[in-house]
């Protein structure tokens, strides 16, 4: 009876806190603004899984009291209905295959990377935390075989490069006043121009950071309502982020899922997603996955896009 009495107590610490956290998407509902209490808010969202999981494990503990908690188990399917939007699916062959990889600014050798792109081929790789010496060993090995590269090393994780297999026009980079880029290109797919960027923003460790990395996404979803638009790379945000959700985001949406890419450990078992590929509403995504581990602290991530036009 005492250990049943133990378990009782026990219920309620581990389901207000689960509960609380499956509910924070929502809070830009009720809690509207971009201050420091929004920006702390965000840091605790990006653990839907986990909420989730700590919710079911307090309704199986709780029904073993009163079956009444089972019907809890119906919020388990809040992180699908508060995630960020997806693009829509398609059975057709891909036009275009979209690869993001954090390469990790303390990584050297890109042999991992490589062999699995020769395994799964992307028609475009985002590399972020691209370093000079990771650089160099790409050059050493003629860039994986792409036939066309942009890439801006540095010895800090702001570094990016992109291969592509397509030919990049008007290769630009670009800085947000924090340190953080973004490589802006344009690329045709059916004869139509397309405008890729390969962006990195801060981690939002401070409101500063919280709030360019918001206004760089809210930014491109205005800009991705003109032009067709593809937005990959790390970009510190998970599908429940303010980041990416809000109706003045709905111009791009995710092509890629939210199985954890941070970190690497453990097969991401208990990280987050935040490494994606955006679209706007002329694509759909023809499938997405998370890729091996490649030596850095990061899973990749590719997905399939198909042009179906405005």
């Amino acid at each position: 009876m005492s250990r049943a009495r133990g378990v009782s107590r026990l219920i309620p610490w581990i389901a207000l806190p689960a509960l609380l956290g499956l509910l924070l998407p929502l809070q830009r509902a009720w809690m509207p603004g971009q201050g420091s209490v929004a920006w702390a808010l965000d840091l605790f969202v990006h653990w839907q899984p986990l909420y989730a999981l700590a919710w079911l494990l307090a309704c199986l503990l709780g029904a073993l009291r009163d079956r009444r908690w089972l019907l809890g188990l119906t919020l388990l399917a809040l992180p699908w209905f508060t995630a960020s939007p997806v693009a829509p699916q398609s059975d057709e062959p891909p036009d275009l295959v979209v690869t993001v990889a954090n390469v990790n600014i303390r990584q050297r050798d890109p042999t991992t990377l490589l062999d699995w792109l020769d395994r799964q081929p992307a028609n475009i790789v985002v590399l972020t935390e691209l370093s000079p010496d990771y650089a160099a060993e790409l050059a050493a090995r003629n860039y994986g075989d792409f036939a066309h590269h942009a890439l801006h090393p540095l010895a800090s994780p702001p570094g990016l490069g992109v291969l592509s297999d397509r030919p990049l026009r008007n290769v630009r980079v670009l800085p947000d006043g924090l340190g953080a880029l973004r490589m802006e290109a344009e690329l045709d797919i059916h004869g139509r121009s397309i405008r890729f960027i390969a962006a990195h923003p801060k981690p939002p460790m401070a409101t500063r950071k919280y709030l360019a990395r918001d206004r760089l996404l809210r930014d491109l979803a205005m800009a991705a309502g003109r032009q067709p638009m593809i937005v990959a790379g790390d970009l510190n945000a998970t599908p429940w982020s303010s980041a990416l959700l809000g109706a003045d985001l709905q111009p791009l949406k995710r092509a890629t899922g939210w199985a954890p890419t941070y970190p690497s450990e453990g097969k991401g078992v208990f990280g987050i997603g935040i490494d994606h590929v955006l679209v706007s509403s002329g694509f759909a995504q023809t499938g997405a996955e998370r890729g091996p581990d490649i030596g850095s602290d990061h899973l990749p991530v590719r997905a399939g896009l198909r042009w179906r036009g405005e």
